[in-house]
């Protein structure tokens, strides 16, 4: 793994409450659901454990966004809503990474960050793909 993906994944939660505070606040699915009890704080342990478990094995991207697609459908979140938020994420990441090299409190060689930073558009162009597939799955066609 590399020096950039082992910081994030030490970083996990504090680059998921990023996350969470920049972007998902603002997202129709988060207002719908922020006063159900135990919601906000249960997807916050799933978006941790799914950044770690995608760090650690990047083979898993595919199909959880494509779980995350159908749970997203499942949920009856908005469509647009619902690739604004899996989007989101993935720039959120970025911006995490950015904000922690610009401040010198994560260090790494420049072509070894801009080549991380490419992984992480990678990981996002596959999963925005599988997302769609999960969310269209049990979409009947006209």
């Amino acid at each position: 793994m590399s020096i950039a993906m082992r910081f994030l994944g030490e970083h996990a939660e504090e680059a998921t409450d990023y996350w969470i505070s920049a972007y998902y606040v603002n997202s129709e699915e988060y207002q719908a659901r922020k006063f159900t009890p135990g919601y906000i704080e249960a997807h916050r342990k799933e978006t941790v454990a799914l950044l770690r478990h995608a760090l650690m094995d990047e083979a898993s991207v595919p199909s959880n966004a494509k779980n995350m697609g159908e749970d997203r459908y499942d949920m009856q979140t908005d469509f647009r809503d619902g690739l604004k938020n899996h989007m989101s994420f993935y720039q959120a990441m970025n911006e995490f990474l950015i904000i922690h090299y610009m401040k010198r409190t994560f260090t790494c060689e420049e072509k070894d960050f801009f080549e991380e930073l490419l992984k992480l558009r990678k990981y996002e162009s596959l999963s925005i793909e599988k997302f769609i597939d999960g969310y269209m799955l049990n979409q009947v066609v006209k």
